[in-house]
């Protein structure tokens, strides 16, 4: 493992906290970033690393920067590539910032740590998006309230912003989620061909989570059995393999699963 030494990147990398060692207002202001606390050990593992490596990936970070906040700027960030194995097992008191500063995960102590970036960074830090994110971390903190019980407090500080829908009716029709929906019936009707479906839903589902939009079974459950469909789908006849699902298949089983919601 190669660590390189990057000065310059420590200063640039640090204007990411105040003096107080919060994700700075600025910083978070530039590119409208969002945070996310997500469940971590007392060591970084292989859970919260995917989180930075991901990001980096989305975000078109090539490197990553790692600080300890509490030894301030006389410390030089070390430079690592997203996915070095030196990342893991790392204590708390860390400061993993994307090397184009889009993104960074804080790891302030055991228990936590916090995701924070532009949409793009989110994107692949935290898919299952920012308020879904944060409902998880709130369920997460009730549950280790005893072994770490300020997390409950971490969990009140991000709460999520958006309600979560239950059923398709509690959907609003301008949402994302309201568009899976729509393209759902549409397909099942016969209005749009399979292509046309699954082009539409998946970059539909990708603003529903860029957006923070919840949702909760069942629809969570029908909308996850939906893009396992599309899994096993091509969308491009070139490509498509024996076992893949046709039109005819993938619109089938779509209206299966729209009468069992209603």
């Amino acid at each position: 493992m190669v660590i390189e030494s990057n000065e310059g990147g420590t200063e640039s990398a640090m204007t990411v906290l105040d003096r107080q060692g919060a994700f700075s207002g600025q910083w978070l202001a530039a590119g409208e970033k969002k945070i996310a606390p997500v469940p971590a050990g007392s060591r970084t593992d292989d859970s919260l690393i995917r989180r930075i490596t991901e990001g980096c990936r989305t975000a078109g970070a090539d490197a990553v920067l790692v600080i300890h906040p509490s030894a301030g700027a006389i410390a030089p960030a070390d430079s690592l590539p997203p996915a070095d194995p030196g990342l893991v097992s790392l204590p708390a008191d860390l400061l993993l910032v994307a090397a184009n500063l889009e993104g960074a995960v804080l790891f302030p102590g055991p228990g936590y740590a916090l995701v924070a970036g532009t949409s793009a960074f989110l994107a692949g830090a935290a898919p299952e998006g920012v308020d879904q994110a944060r409902a998880r971390f709130a369920r997460y903190a009730r549950a280790a309230a005893r072994k770490w019980p300020a997390l409950e407090s971490t969990a009140r500080s991000f709460p999520p912003g958006h309600i979560a829908w239950k059923y398709p009716r509690d959907v609003p029709e301008d949402t994302a989620t309201g568009q899976q929906l729509a393209l759902m019936r549409d397909v099942a009707a016969g209005h749009c061909t399979g292509a046309e479906f699954a082009v539409g839903w998946l970059d539909a589902r990708r603003r529903s989570q860029q957006r923070g939009e919840r949702v909760r079974d069942p629809l969570e459950t029908l909308l996850d059995r939906v893009f396992s469909l599309l899994e096993d789908y091509s969308i491009d006849p070139q490509f498509r393999e024996p076992d893949d699902l046709s039109d005819d298949e993938l619109k089938n089983a779509v209206i299966e699963l729209l009468s069992k919601a209603q």
